[in-house]
């Protein structure tokens, strides 16, 4: 018989361990029911989270117009044959899916008489990552192979036609480097969140294309798709609609662009044409040009490859994003200094021998007439483009009043044209120079830079905005490319505010006239330098230029002509710049005549 303290001692650990056993009943239950009842909407919310995934859809790209309303960059269907994995799926692995969907893209490839665009790795990889997708099988069908489907396959399980939005360019290579181009778009962001899938959207690549890109790019629609296990489509749980892009309409004038480059036929070179009275630019032309159709709805690597080997770089926009030596067309700007910013008389007259010599001992500088032009004055010298007289001019006033001048018309700095890449040019300075070449400007320096040579370079859009102001008296507006945006086609186009606002430069009256003068004689006097330019019928002024470069053995000649006309009320102000020409007169004022033609409806052409 056991002692009595001996049982109790028992009886006590039992009731001890019944205690321990209810308490850890109880917690368990407390713990059972925090998890299930009370955490039960967090777990289940977290699961049905994880099986939900989003898919954006993007809205379709506006369009861009000419200021007649013409597309110039479009939209279009593009019709191809989508597989849908989740309708395809075969029990077990992976690879027996793969199979049946390789089986199937050689069935109908051999029906639709196209070769199968799609490798087994490019299925897996879908498969794998992007399977909640359709998977283009083939695209951009042309007819025949639409009705070749049509009349052999059709639509069944897993396969049927998807059409899709793609960039379309109506008129091929028209304004190319300035509208650019489109690509494939990376992976977007609302927050700090990115969509789980996306179907491919088009993004700018270059040109206008970028610049306008949150404009152009319309607003993003999608669904939230709940998925099974396996990771497939299970329920759409919700979706939203996509909108459009706005419609840019710019200021550019198809017609007139396309006259342009027309003319510049297949020389490299460049064209702008501006309205002086408010800077809208109607035309911004280069050659050589590339068809902008050839890069989409992708650029292939033997188009890449082709544009970016090609020695005359055509996708390269001439007009801002080259800059060059402006030669002879930069004299009236010169002679303009002088005037308004020290008092020369217009009528002071400097003798042109044919030479020059900017300082003691120094080597001779010549006038393109070796044997003199004579005394000539302010106009007769813009008129005839005598060098010596811009030398014995910058003699007389020094650098600064003409980089002051230059410097208010904004050479040496961007215009704030809507492009991308815009250079700035270069306007020396013995600060300039000084960092460059540890040495300050010279006379010989200054000599060159007032004919338009030496260190001095420019861009073909500066030189249409200084033959813009010349040409309205003063008015500086920065060029543009933009007239407005809409919403909808059913909507009115909204003018873009975000230009900046015009600049008087207050100059006097009698001076700019007799700058307008002198360049009226460039092309209608009989002595004047562009008198091959002359156009029956209309008087206008203009300014010719030859700049060269190259070896001595290899001598090229970049050949330049400014104008505006008419001269009595200007509407339009021109450039043209042939680069490796045979000097302006042979190459740029035969195309200023055509243009001038053109623009004033003095011949059949355009």
């Amino acid at each position: 018989m056991a002692a009595p303290g001996k049982t109790d001692r028992s009886r006590l650990r039992i009731r001890l361990m019944l205690g321990i056993l209810v308490a850890l009943q109880g917690g368990l239950m407390v713990f059972l029911w925090n998890l299930q009842v009370v955490q039960g909407h967090t777990f289940q919310e977290n699961i049905r989270r994880q099986s939900l995934r989003r898919i954006r859809n993007p809205g379709s790209r506006g369009r861009i117009l000419d200021r007649n309303g013409i597309p110039v960059a479009d939209n279009r269907a593009s019709v191809g044959i989508a597989l849908y994995l989740e309708e395809l799926r075969l029990p077990g692995s992976a690879s027996n899916t793969i199979d049946r969907i390789e089986a199937l893209l050689d069935e109908v490839s051999a029906k639709i008489e196209l070769p199968r665009a799609l490798t087994r790795e490019e299925i897996t990889t879908h498969y794998r990552h992007q399977r909640l997708l359709p998977l283009f099988a083939w695209q951009d069908l042309d007819d025949a192979a639409l009705a070749r489907w049509a009349e052999r396959v059709g639509p069944r399980v897993g396969l049927d036609l998807l059409t899709e939005t793609v960039r379309t360019y109506p008129y091929g290579d028209l304004l190319a480097q300035t509208l650019g181009y489109v690509g494939r778009g990376g992976m977007a962001r609302i927050g700090e969140e990115t969509y789980d899938f996306q179907l491919p959207e088009l993004e700018g690549k270059s040109g206008l294309e970028l610049v306008l890109d949150d404009q152009l790019r319309g607003e993003a629609g999608g669904e939230l798709v709940r998925i099974d296990a396996s990771m497939y489509r299970y329920n759409l749980e919700a979706s939203k609609e996509s909108v459009p892009g706005q419609d840019v309409k710019l200021t550019i004038d198809a017609r007139i662009q396309r006259f342009c480059e027309r003319i510049l036929g297949d020389e490299t070179g460049s064209i702008v044409v501006m309205d002086p009275r408010n800077g809208e630019v109607l035309a911004l032309a280069t050659s050589p040009r590339y068809d902008l159709n050839d890069m989409t709805p992708f650029i292939s690597n033997r188009v890449w490859d082709r544009l970016n080997r090609d020695p005359r770089r055509p996708m390269i926009n001439r007009p801002v994003r080259e800059q060059y030596p402006p030669g002879s067309i930069i004299k009236p700007v010169v002679c303009l200094a002088g005037l308004v910013e020290s008092d020369v008389d217009p009528e002071t007259v400097f003798n042109c021998s044919g030479v020059y010599y900017p300082a003691p001992g120094a080597s001779p500088m010549h006038c393109h007439n070796r044997f003199g032009h004579g005394p000539l004055t302010m106009a007769e010298a813009i008129e005839r483009s005598c060098n010596v007289y811009m030398w014995r001019l910058a003699e007389e006033i020094g650098y600064d009043p003409i980089y002051k001048v230059f410097k208010d018309l904004g050479l040496g700095e961007k215009t704030g044209i809507e492009t991308d890449f815009e250079v700035s040019g270069i306007l020396p300075t013995d600060a300039w120079k000084k960092a460059r070449y540890n040495d300050r400007l010279r006379k010989g320096d200054i000599a060159n830079l007032v004919i338009g040579q030496g260190f001095f370079n420019v861009t073909v859009m500066q030189m249409a905005n200084m033959t813009a102001t010349l040409a309205n008296g003063g008015i500086l507006h920065t060029p543009t490319l933009l007239q407005g945006f809409r919403a909808s086609e059913d909507a009115p186009f909204t003018a873009s505010d975000a230009r900046n606002p015009a600049k008087d430069l207050q100059w006097n009256s009698r001076h700019i006239e007799t700058i307008r003068r002198g360049m009226r004689d460039v092309v209608m006097s009989p002595r004047g330098t562009a008198r091959a330019a002359q156009v029956e019928g209309l008087v206008y002024g203009g300014k010719t230029g030859t700049a060269q470069y190259g070896s001595r053995d290899n001598r090229r000649y970049r050949s330049w002509m400014i104008a505006f006309a008419p001269y009595d009320n200007p509407t339009v102000a021109a450039v043209v710049l042939i680069d490796s020409g045979l000097g302006s007169g042979v190459d740029a004022t035969p195309r200023m005549k055509l243009l001038m033609q053109a623009l004033f409806g003095r011949s059949d052409d355009g």
